[in-house]
């Protein structure tokens, strides 16, 4: 038996070990993605075993082109486990597995019928390993299933900033685990890099296994998971704390880190005999609420109990503890009610100049509304006057969808915050901009004429295009516009706006990525590109 075949042999004991584990593990976000992953990897696994033990070539290369199964899969399901447990819960649904399952299957049937098609390989390089010389399909699920494992790595890093301890640990572990057998296959495929002559993917990604065998002995992988994600909210001021049905502590919020035997690390411990919590956890109190003392602090908390069986939580509690320490306190002393009163009618006054500032601003970009625009563009012309020009662009990001397409509507997001930000950043002091809808912007700028609202555009256009390589790899952001000029273009803001849009369509019939300045008879020279 060769180190090469001992070692895989191995890591297949590991990979079944890990399976057991996870099989026995409570359920969690995740879970079966995760054991599809290890079977994944096991089947590619034994695949090679089978390889190295045959001399003969036809059947080396079938054991090649079956392992694609696992090639495929195993990448694949680890990827959407990670999702999976960094909050997307729907890449855990039956349906999204199938799909990954599909996929998988759908490539192995490709490389079995390779001899047919040629997409996959197109020749032997090397008849002893085998190696082959790869064709346009290799190309395309290779690249799918990079992706797929960029975006995993990328979400589940963002995710860590706003989680506990233990699930930052439990993220970075699993990506790291990944990001093994991923970097093994990049230096195979790109730079021939071999582990015992051969590709070093498989020892790589039997790694992952054992990388889960030890979160889930160590890390309490699947035994405490961020399940709670979903209706924590660090900006809740209200502790929120969830607990298993062995008092186990999954979830605190803040505000609940604050509490007796609730601070930093008590994510994954089990609550002292003697905490308030431990005589709740058994009580039938769902959707019950009842007050809670804790001595240690001299407060005294509304408490409601959710219990979470049909979040995929068998046995454990949600409370959210409301602090009526202050309503206790009112009712044995009248003179506290009126400050309570002011204090609530403070909270509310803000809250409604905060909902009301809210209301006129678009969630995304941070810019004001189409909405809010009425208001304030008809503030500035009625100040302005007949005599100050105000310049009117609207502005229309070119091939947006095509954004959305090849790169993902998180990507496309990120294009409309980089382009607000763009707008804010580089807008004169009279000026203001607004996110009309969709992907299409207005920019009201008073006091300019048209050569210097074309500068603008010109100067946006240029920081835009610095800004794609990041944000679009190999797409060009440009946009199109249409400058209207107050007083000419209209009197009011419903003509201007629609010259504008008339100029904008303009631009678009010329190809794009141009401004266009509406007069009464357009020509050629309205162009500016």
């Amino acid at each position: 038996m060769t180190t090469a075949t001992f070692l895989l042999a191995v890591m297949l004991a590991l990979g079944l070990i890990a399976c057991a584990a996870a099989f026995r593990s409570p359920r969690a976000p995740g879970k079966v993605a995760f054991i599809l992953a290890v079977v994944c990897a096991l089947w590619w696994t034994a695949m090679v075993l089978l390889r190295f033990a045959t001399p003969d070539l036809s059947e080396k290369i079938l054991y090649s082109e079956l392992a694609w199964f696992g090639i495929i899969g195993a990448p694949m399901f680890w990827a959407t486990g990670i999702l999976s447990y960094a909050g997307y819960r729907k890449l855990g649904t039956p349906a999204a597995i199938g799909a990954i399952a599909v996929y998988a299957i759908v490539s192995g049937m490709a490389a079995l019928t390779n001899d047919w098609h040629h997409g996959l390989y197109t020749g032997i390089l090397n008849a002893q390993r085998p190696t082959f010389s790869h064709g346009w399909l290799f190309h395309i699920l290779m690249t799918v299933t990079y992706i797929f494992m960029i975006w995993a790595c990328i979400s589940a890093i963002s995710r860590l900033k706003m989680s506990q301890s233990l699930h930052r640990r439990q993220l970075f572990g699993l990506v790291a685990a990944m990001l093994m057998p991923w970097l093994a296959n990049f230096a195979f495929v790109f730079f021939e890099f071999r582990l015992f002559n051969d590709d070093p993917t498989p020892f790589a990604f039997s790694l992952t296994s054992l990388a889960m065998l030890m979160m889930q002995e160590h890390g309490k992988l699947f035994v405490a998971p961020p399940i709670a994600r979903d209706v924590i909210f660090k900006v809740l001021p209200d502790p929120v704390i969830v607990i298993d049905g062995e008092a186990r502590v999954l979830e605190v919020n803040p505000a609940a880190g604050k509490l007796p035997g609730l601070g930093d690390g008590a994510v994954g411990t089990i609550l002292p005999d003697g905490h308030p919590l431990r005589a709740w956890i058994a009580r039938d109190t769902q959707n019950d609420s009842r007050l809670l003392t804790v001595d240690e602090i001299e407060s005294t908390f509304e408490v409601s109990v959710q219990r979470l069986e049909k979040w995929g939580s068998d046995g454990s509690v949600m409370f959210v503890l409301r602090d009526v320490t202050a309503r206790e306190a009112v009712q044995e002393q009248l003179a506290a009610a009126s400050s309570d009163l002011v204090i609530r009618l403070n909270e509310n006054l803000a809250l409604q100049k905060k909902l009301a500032e809210e209301a006129s601003r678009d969630h995304l970009t941070g810019l004001y509304n189409r909405r809010h625009a009425s208001k304030i563009v008809l503030d500035c012309l009625d100040a302005t006057g007949p005599a100050r020009p105000v310049a009117f662009a609207l502005i229309d990001l070119d091939h947006f969808k095509q954004v959305n397409d090849r790169f993902g509507h998180d990507a496309g997001d990120n294009v409309l915050i980089t382009f607000a930000r763009i707008l804010r950043d580089q807008m004169p002091t009279d000026g203001c901009a607004f996110r009309f809808g969709g992907e299409e912007f207005l920019a009201v700028i008073p006091g300019i004429n048209e050569i210097q609202m074309l500068a603008l555009t010109q100067h946006w256009r240029d920081l835009l295009a610095e800004e794609a390589p990041d944000l679009t790899p190999g797409f060009q952001l440009t946009f199109s516009s249409g400058i209207a000029i107050f007083p000419q273009s209209g009197s009011t803001l419903a003509a201007c706006t629609k010259s504008a849009d008339i100029a904008l369509y303009d631009a678009k019939l010329r190809g794009r990525n141009c401004d266009v300045v509406w007069r009464d008879k357009p020509n050629p020279l309205n162009i500016a590109s």
